[in-house]
């Protein structure tokens, strides 16, 4: 990949896993992390994550609520 991209996404838990991994004890990067499904967000975090990683996550699912509870209804099919 070219560029210096600022969102991942990935197919699954275990690419990101392995994404997160190798991106972190390779490029020494920082990644925070969330897995967006309904009804809840899940935060994800590592033992070996930084204290800014943690706090990345936990400001991405404060993102994620927040866009949540100001969407407006979706309409009935």
């Amino acid at each position: 990949m070219a560029g210096q991209a600022n969102v991942l996404i990935v197919p699954d838990m275990e690419a990101g896993n392995m994404l997160a991994k190798s991106l972190s004890f390779l490029a020494q990067a920082d990644a925070a992390g969330i897995r967006a499904r309904r009804p809840r967000a899940i935060i994800l975090t590592s033992r070996a994550d930084s204290e800014l990683a943690r706090l990345g996550s936990c400001a991405c699912a404060v993102l994620v609520a927040l866009a949540r509870r100001t969407a407006p209804p979706k309409a009935l099919a």
